[in-house]
């Protein structure tokens, strides 16, 4: 009973004022002729029954009684105000929720923004915030630097790496020119939806989980597609395209960082001896793999 003059009471400014819906009128008759405490709230927002006066201390002025209509547009302020209150809290629920569910159902399709890969689009996000502002070495920061390390460690020593993740910045950085060469960064935004703006995974050549998120990037006042890759350790590659087979060279020359690197290493570490055995070793792999028969 208590719940349903609860309601009643936050129907009641409406039924006074002539705003109510008809099944609510008929909700609120119907009540007031069972509850007399509702009855009675109805009769001091009309003015159909005086409200009682509390006796005041003798000595004390008392202070004059509220005119009907005074009475009825309080407890139509204080009945709208409960109403817009859960309206209020109603709107923030649905606006909490729907990412949440939005997230759920591209976690499902593969399609879009979802909970395994928000530390990947953090990643992403932060790298372009850097390319913007012309720090290519902070973008250093965030590309995946641990995994080419490994590579790197097959077939370099630990003495000749002692510098690598500064040279790798460097490296990064010098490639990155191209883009203060064409105008430099001015803006970026995600594809929010459509197709492929988020893959929710893939798999690169060797054999590391990344994801893929479209971004559209402004350089030099010409909006490009940027294809960024990232895995858990950073960005693996910032495809750039103004047309389906690809963009302007300088500015995907980032790309190419560790095998201008790799270059460099080859080119002060290198000898022949060497190059002999991480040819073997190379072989040897692909021959495990099944990738061609036994090494020579």
């Amino acid at each position: 009973m208590k719940n349903r003059c609860d309601i009643v009471q936050d129907l009641l400014p409406l039924y006074v004022d002539g705003c109510c819906h008809p099944g609510s009128r008929e909700l609120v008759e119907e009540h007031l002729q069972e509850c007399p405490a509702c009855k009675q709230t109805w009769q001091e927002m009309t003015g159909e029954l005086p409200v009682p006066q509390e006796p005041q201390p003798e000595g004390e002025e008392q202070s004059a009684p509220e005119e009907p209509e005074q009475t009825r547009q309080k407890h139509f302020r204080k009945g709208m105000k409960k109403i817009r209150r859960r309206w209020i809290i109603s709107l923030l629920v649905v606006v909490i929720l729907v990412p949440f569910v939005l997230m759920g159902i591209a976690q499902v399709t593969g399609d879009g923004l979802c909970y395994t890969n928000l530390h990947e689009f953090y990643l992403a996000h932060a790298f372009l915030g850097k390319m913007k502002a012309g720090d290519y070495e902070g973008a250093a920061q965030y590309i995946d630097r641990e995994t080419r390390r490994g590579e790197f460690q097959e077939r370099f020593t630990e003495e000749e790496l002692a510098n690598y993740d500064q040279d790798a910045i460097d490296t990064f950085a010098a490639a990155a020119q191209g883009y203060t060469e064409m105008g430099g960064m001015s803006g970026y935004r995600f594809h929010w939806g459509g197709y492929a703006s988020a893959m929710v995974g893939g798999e690169s050549f060797d054999g590391d989980t990344f994801y893929r998120f479209d971004f559209t990037v402004t350089v030099g006042g010409k909006d490009y597609l940027a294809v960024l890759e990232v895995n858990d350790e950073g960005v693996t590659n910032c495809w750039i395209y103004d047309n389906p087979m690809g963009g302007p060279q300088k500015l995907n020359d980032i790309n190419e960082w560790e095998y201008i690197l790799w270059d460099e290493y080859e080119a002060r570490y290198g000898n022949e001896e060497r190059e002999a055995a991480y040819t073997a070793s190379v072989e040897q792999q692909a021959y495990e793999s099944g990738l061609q028969v036994a090494p020579q």
